[in-house]
């Protein structure tokens, strides 16, 4: 094994994202190998020796392989020895860090990554969305949205989502929103969580781990 973190991924997945710009920003020495989510490379025997689930991210370091982004997030917190984004001396402070990531997948990832898979992912194989479940993701996004705003920005009175200071559940959030950039998503609406998501990309690491998404968002729009 590698004496640095092996991150298997793709920048087109927010996990993946997530987890290689706090390795950026933090300084953790890490080697990027590629997994084509577009060439269905996820899916392949070969990957599936690595990751039974067949999914992205996952990383290797010394004797470990660990995937699912949320506990890579909180491992690379405690093996760098960074607890100032997952404070694992801290039971109340992790625990509300927990709160977000297990609200996370059903209370927004579930509508925002379903927005863009109907509406970028399918169109590129070809396949038509589904209007019932862009109908859902639709509904739900705005409830997220300020359900986030509300409950863990409280309106603008914290700065990140668990209060003064970025943690792993910021980069986890961040990630999954800004995606919809790429869908030309009218964010307007959304005062507090625009000025957040701001201070989340003057972070070091921002633009590298999100230069293809920026890419396609550039893209002029049919």
């Amino acid at each position: 094994m590698s004496n640095k973190v092996v991150l298997f991924g793709d920048l087109m997945s927010q996990p993946t994202r997530a987890v290689l710009w706090f390795m950026i920003l933090n300084k953790i020495p890490y080697e990027f190998r590629l997994i084509s989510i577009g060439k269905m490379e996820q899916r392949s025997k070969e990957f599936e020796k690595i990751c039974p689930f067949k999914k992205l991210p996952v990383i290797q370091y010394e004797n470990q392989t660990l995937f699912e982004s949320h506990t890579i997030l909180r491992w690379l917190s405690q093996q760098f020895k960074l607890p100032q984004y997952y404070d694992y001396n801290d039971l109340n402070n992790r625990c509300k860090v927990d709160m977000y990531l297990d609200w996370h997948h059903l209370g927004l990832r579930k509508a925002t990554a379903g927005l863009f898979f109907q509406k970028f992912i399918l169109p590129k194989f070809g396949k038509p969305e589904s209007v019932d479940m862009v109908k859902d993701a639709e509904f739900n996004i705005p409830k997220a949205f300020k359900e986030i705003e509300s409950i863990f920005l409280l309106n603008g009175k914290n700065n990140y989502l668990i209060g003064e200071n970025v943690t792993i559940a910021d980069f986890s959030c961040y990630c999954e929103i800004n995606q919809l950039e790429a869908l030309s998503f009218d964010f307007t609406p959304y005062p507090t969580l625009t000025n957040w998501m701001e201070r989340m990309k003057q972070l070091e690491g921002f633009k590298e781990s999100h230069k293809i998404i920026h890419k396609i968002a550039s893209q002029p729009k049919l």
